[in-house]
C-alpha cells in the first residue's frame, strides 16, 4: 500500500529532525538525570523515538489531508493558517501524553519535570513550525522541477511534432509517387489528371496549415482525408479499399489536424497489397466519444526507411500533451484498431 506524503523528501526530513529534536525534549523533559548514565540516557532515547515517530506520522496525516482540500499555491497561507493550529494543539496533547507515559510507568529512574512544562510545549510548538514550512519548501521544490521537466517535455514534443509535419509537407516518397501517377494520368485521361492534380493541391494546403491549429473539426480532417485518399486510391486502385462511416454528430468534434492521415499513412506503408488480396480499412465513431480507424494487417517482410510509427508516437504524445484521454491500440493477428478520442467543441483544452 502506497503512503501519501505531503512530499517525496518528507522521510529525509524525519531522519533530519528526529534525533536532535528527541535529545532536547528528553533535555527539557528530564533534565541532568537524562545524562546520569548510558543506560538512561539510550533507553528515554528510544523510547521517545519511538513515540514521536508515531506522532510524526499522525502530523504527516493531517498535513496530507489539510494539504488534499487546499492544494494550491494561492492557497498557502489558507494551509498554514488552518495546519499550524492543529499542530499546536496536537503538540499540547502529545506533550501531555509523554508526561502521563513516563510518570504512570517506571521504566526509568528520571522522574518527569513538571516545571519545563510549558517550555517543552513551546518547543514542540517551534519544530513543527518549522518543519511545516520546511515540507512546504519541499513541496514547493518538487513541484518547481516537475514543472521544468514537463516544461522541457513540451518544448521537445512541440518542436518534433513541427518536424514531422515538416516531413510530411515535403515527402519525397509521396511527391515521387504522386508526381508518377500525375504523369501517367496525362498520358491516359487529361480530365483525370485535372481532377487529380486538383486533390493533390488541397492535400498540399490542409498539409501546409496542419501546424498552426491545435484542434480542426472531425468534418474538416474527413474533408481532406477524402482527398488524400483519392490519391492513394488513383495509385493503389481496389487494392485499398477505405470506408469511413461517421455519423452527424461527431462531425462538429475535435482532433490534432492530420490525425488520421498520419494513422491512415501508417497502414499503407507497413501492409503489404494488392488487387488478389486488397487492405481493408474502416472509420467508424464509437460509443465512448471515440473515432474508430480498424485495418486489416498484412505486415510487409522488410521495411522502408521512413519510420512511420513516429508519426503515431506523436500523435499519441500530441493527446497525453493535451490532457486528453489516451490512444488505445488493440491489435490482434489479424487486424488493428486505433481508437482517437474526439473532443467536444465546448471543451477547453490545456497543454
Amino acid at each position: 500500500m502506497q503512503i501519501n506524503r505531503y512530499s517525496n523528501r518528507e522521510p529525509l526530513v524525519f531522519l533530519w529532525v528526529m534525533a536532535p529534536y528527541v535529545f532536547f525534549m528528553n533535555w527539557l523533559l528530564f533534565g541532568t538525570c537524562n545524562f546520569s548514565s548510558l543506560t538512561v540516557f539510550f533507553t528515554a532515547f528510544g523510547l521517545s523515538i519511538a513515540y514521536f515517530a508515531l506522532i510524526y506520522f499522525l502530523f504527516g496525516i493531517v498535513a496530507v489531508l489539510i494539504k488534499k482540500r487546499f492544494p494550491g499555491d494561492s492557497e498557502f497561507f489558507q494551509r498554514i493558517g488552518i495546519m499550524l493550529p492543529i499542530f499546536y494543539l496536537m503538540n499540547l496533547l502529545m506533550v501531555q501524553g509523554l508526561y502521563l507515559f513516563y510518570e504512570n510507568n517506571s521504566l526509568l529512574s528520571c522522574t518527569p519535570l513538571r516545571a519545563t512544562e510549558w517550555w517543552l510545549s513551546g518547543f514542540a510548538c517551534l519544530c513543527s513550525t518549522v518543519i511545516t514550512f520546511i515540507n512546504e519548501a519541499m513541496a514547493g521544490w518538487e513541484k518547481w522541477k516537475a514543472s521544468v521537466t514537463e516544461s522541457s517535455r513540451l518544448q521537445n514534443t512541440y518542436q518534433k511534432s513541427r518536424l514531422l509535419v515538416l516531413k510530411r509537407q515535403i515527402n519525397p516518397h509521396f511527391l515521387f509517387n504522386c508526381f508518377n501517377s500525375l504523369s501517367s494520368l496525362i498520358n491516359e485521361d487529361t480530365n483525370e489528371a485535372e481532377k487529380f492534380l486538383d486533390e493533390m493541391t488541397k492535400v498540399y494546403r490542409y498539409l501546409l496549415k496542419g501546424d498552426n491549429e491545435q484542434l480542426v473539426a472531425l468534418s474538416e480532417e474527413l474533408h481532406f482525408i477524402q482527398s488524400y485518399l483519392y490519391l492513394n486510391q488513383t495509385r493503389f486502385g481496389s487494392a485499398l479499399q477505405i470506408k469511413v462511416n461517421v455519423t452527424k454528430e461527431d462531425m462538429d468534434k475535435r482532433l490534432p489536424p492530420l490525425s488520421l492521415q498520419v494513422i491512415l499513412e501508417n497502414i499503407i506503408y507497413r501492409n503489404a497489397f494488392s488487387k488478389a488480396s486488397p487492405l481493408f480499412t474502416a472509420i467508424y465513431g464509437n460509443d465512448n466519444n471515440g473515432l474508430v480507424i480498424e485495418n486489416s494487417l498484412q505486415p510487409k517482410q522488410t521495411q522502408g526507411t521512413v519510420d512511420y510509427e513516429e508519426g503515431l508516437d506523436n500523435l499519441i504524445d500530441k493527446y497525453q500533451l493535451l490532457n486528453q484521454l489516451r490512444v488505445e491500440i488493440i491489435e490482434t493477428k489479424t487486424d488493428r484498431k486505433i481508437i482517437l478520442p474526439l473532443i467536444n467543441s465546448q471543451e477547453g483544452v490545456s497543454c
